[in-house]
């Protein structure tokens, strides 16, 4: 098996994780660049407020301080936001 496609294996449950999260940007790239580690990143951040996740298990005082830590509509830096 070729090495990209092993660490992209690998990092796929961290890249599922930060897409659920609203970190498109940071899962996506993670895959294939630097060992995945945007994708852990990604997967251990914050959510953005208008996620999956966080509508699904952050209660309300996570729910605001996501709101303060990401204002607004999604973009793209917002995204690359660590």
């Amino acid at each position: 098996m070729p090495p990209l496609l092993a660490v992209a294996l690998m990092m796929s449950p961290f890249a599922i994780v930060g897409c659920l999260k609203g970190r498109y940007a940071l899962s996506i790239v993670g895959l294939f660049v630097l060992f995945g580690i945007p994708s852990i990143l990604a997967a251990t951040r914050l959510a953005r407020a208008d996620s999956w996740w966080a509508g699904r298990f952050y209660d309300e005082a996570k729910l605001i301080q996501t709101g303060h830590r990401y204002p607004g509509r999604s973009n793209v830096s917002d995204a690359l936001t660590l």
